[in-house]
């Protein structure tokens, strides 16, 4: 079992614990009671209601209490031109980071500071205002210094270069937006299409292991344009 409702395909669960498990885990720090922490438990019931599994999102909210957690972030450098930035949430992150260096070696991957060909951007979701068109939109998102959102329901979510967020929430507070939640993460600053077939085995093969084996694996942020294709399976 994905600890993930059943309802929900792979693609899907990811993609739940992706958005809700960073932001559960981000708003415990303020107090992980939800009696107590009226956001917490919006976000939390937020994440329920979309499929996140309530032994997942007890566990986000709690991690806190153990002076062992971490969240961290390892480089990794791979054949063919590959970089990859991954986000671990681990009790034991020395393990994570010793099972990590073993399973890189295994297919062709180390351990590097590739932070350079990365760049940090940060997913800020506010509450559109009633009435809001395509139009208004628009010019809501000129104004706020961004040409790249995107819309879901009654919330707009722009995307911002992290060194660039003083000037954007100066503009969101004059614009009396509401901020529903902000995440940062990791965008490459170039892509790369891998051609070679034993590279995308080794790459495939790889991710199956972080995602399968190690501990605390969440996500990891790459430069492969067609990692999609990579994870079909064609290589086979």
């Amino acid at each position: 079992s994905s600890g993930i409702n059943a309802e929900y395909g792979e693609e899907k669960q990811q993609l739940i614990k992706d958005k809700w498990l960073p932001r559960l885990r981000n708003e415990a720090k303020n107090g992980s009671d939800l009696s107590k922490n009226a956001s917490l438990r919006k976000l939390y019931n937020q994440a329920i209601s979309e499929g996140l599994h309530g032994g997942q999102a007890d566990a986000a909210i709690k991690c806190w209490e153990n002076a062992d957690f971490k969240e961290c972030e390892f480089g990794v450098q791979g054949p063919a031109g590959v970089f990859g930035m991954i986000c671990c949430a681990s009790t034991s992150p020395n393990k994570t980071q010793n099972d990590l260096i073993s399973y890189s070696r295994r297919y062709g991957f180390k351990l590097s500071n590739v932070g350079f060909q990365f760049c940090r951007v940060k997913d800020v979701t506010c509450e559109l205002p009633e009435g809001a068109g395509e139009e208004e939109v628009e010019e809501l998102a000129l104004q706020c210094g961004t040409e790249e959102y995107s819309v879901e329901g009654n919330t707009i979510t722009f995307t911002i270069p992290e060194e660039e967020q003083k000037g954007f929430f100066e503009e969101v507070k004059a614009l009396g937006l509401v901020i529903c939640s902000q995440e940062a993460r990791w965008e490459a600053r170039e892509m790369i299409e891998v051609k070679d077939g034993d590279t995308w085995k080794r790459i495939a093969l790889f991710m199956e292991m972080m995602e399968t084996n190690l501990e605390g694996y969440e996500r990891i942020y790459h430069n492969i344009e067609n990692i999609d294709e990579i994870l079909s399976g064609k290589y086979r």
